[in-house]
């Protein structure tokens, strides 16, 4: 069983480890798996926002917006951690 923060534990451990590009990738992974499955939880917690707002900071490069995206990670994890995917 799938959780939503399963995968955005994922986005940010690459992101920790300077990984951007495959983060991106992951984005917009976990989006499409979610687009597919469950696509009213990405209108719900306004999912689309972030996943755009995330793409902007991590190609800009700039360390005070990969922080910004981590620290929204972190709080999006904690709430998501109970809703499933599958």
């Amino acid at each position: 069983m799938e959780t939503i923060a399963d995968g955005l534990r994922s986005i940010y451990k690459l992101i920790e480890k300077g990984q951007l590009d495959n983060a991106l990738w992951e984005i917009t992974d976990l989006e499409e798996n979610l687009r597919k499955k469950c696509p009213g939880l990405i209108d719900k917690y306004h999912l689309k926002t972030y996943f755009s707002k995330w793409r902007t900071r991590l190609l800009r490069t700039n360390a005070q917006g990969i922080q910004l995206v981590l620290s929204e990670l972190d709080l999006l994890i904690r709430k998501l951690d109970q809703v499933v995917i599958d």
